[in-house]
């Protein structure tokens, strides 16, 4: 909840101008699997620092082409580690998550699910916006998000849209 009420507090244009800015990120393997089923991951991999801490690489089983392999800051469970990398590292967190996302808002770190890095490849004219939709149905038949983080994906996509068509 407090990874939704961020981004929602934020606005859309606030989201907008992070995703364009947005280089990478300490990933983990559910964000990993989300990209592949997509068939984002090798697009995904050109345009963003994806950096893998061993225990997400092991779970992955391997380590995608591109990845870039870091040590795990300290010890303990993989969620928790996911957080304290990005923060030693000063990345945001790339997860699906719910206790991942809680964790890196309670460390003040930015955070992005799969469907935000969809935005950001659009928003960075990595992929046509015309195919956020597509995707965007794909990713919802087998990743679960509320109504509430799909109303935020979506007011960002209308903005990102109206944005494209002023240009």
């Amino acid at each position: 909840m407090e990874w939704l009420q961020s981004m929602g507090e934020r606005g859309p244009q606030a989201v907008i101008r992070q995703l364009h800015t947005l280089r990478g990120g300490v990933t983990d393997t559910s964000t990993l699997i989300y990209l592949e089923r997509l068939e984002l991951l090798p697009l995904a991999l050109g345009v963003f620092d994806l950096f893998l801490i061993p225990l997400v690489i092991a779970e992955y089983g391997g380590r995608p082409e591109g990845a870039i392999p870091v040590s795990a800051s300290g010890t303990g469970p993989t969620d928790e580690l996911i957080c304290r990398t990005a923060q030693a590292l000063a990345q945001p967190v790339l997860s699906e998550d719910r206790q991942v996302l809680r964790h890196a808002c309670r460390l003040d770190l930015n955070s992005y699910n799969t469907l935000m890095l969809v935005l950001a490849l659009c928003a960075q004219q990595r992929l046509p916006m015309a195919s956020f939709p597509r995707h965007r149905q794909r990713l919802c038949t087998f990743a679960w998000y509320s109504a509430k983080v799909l109303a935020v994906g979506d007011a960002v996509y209308r903005d990102l849209m109206a944005q494209t068509s002023r240009r």
